[in-house]
């Protein structure tokens, strides 16, 4: 991410704060209707749900670090969600169902600038969770862990 992306992804995050429950259920809805199947990979209440990704999310975008630095709580939560027996392919369907409730929320505010920030956030967010996913599930195999990807100049 450039430091320009960086700075819109914040601005326009702090615009939504705090973010409402109504964002996180407004994010499932879409999600679900991209991807019925996914409705599977969520148990228990939705508003619960809603209510965590809305923690997920600030603390991602607050932790998110230029030069592709992404928070040890993102790294953690990609572990866990390789537990959960989320597929990698998943994150493509999340991915667009988090810009398109950024694009609902945010309305006009949401441009084609604000758009490439956001996707670029979310491309780092998603490659670090990916890969502390499969560090996970390689431990879980038994098989030897690959080394821990560190951000450049962390």
């Amino acid at each position: 991410m450039t430091p320009r992306q960086l700075a819109l992804v914040r601005e326009t995050f702090d615009r939504l704060r705090p973010l409402p429950k109504d964002f996180g259920l407004s994010f499932y809805e879409r999600l679900f209707r991209a991807d019925p199947s996914s409705k599977a990979l969520f148990r228990g209440n939705l508003e619960n749900q809603a209510a965590m990704f809305a923690t997920a999310l600030t603390m991602s975008v607050s932790g998110l670090g230029e030069a592709g630095y992404v928070p040890a709580s993102v790294r953690e939560l990609g572990a866990r969600h390789q537990e959960y027996g989320v597929p990698d392919a998943f994150y493509g369907v999340f991915g667009e169902a988090l810009l398109g409730t950024l694009e609902e929320k945010l309305g006009g505010d949401f441009t084609s600038e604000v758009r490439e920030a956001w996707a670029a956030a979310f491309e780092a967010l998603s490659a670090a969770m990916k890969d502390a996913g499969a560090q996970a599930r390689a431990a879980k195999e038994g098989k030897a862990e690959a080394p821990e990807t560190k951000p450049p100049g962390r």
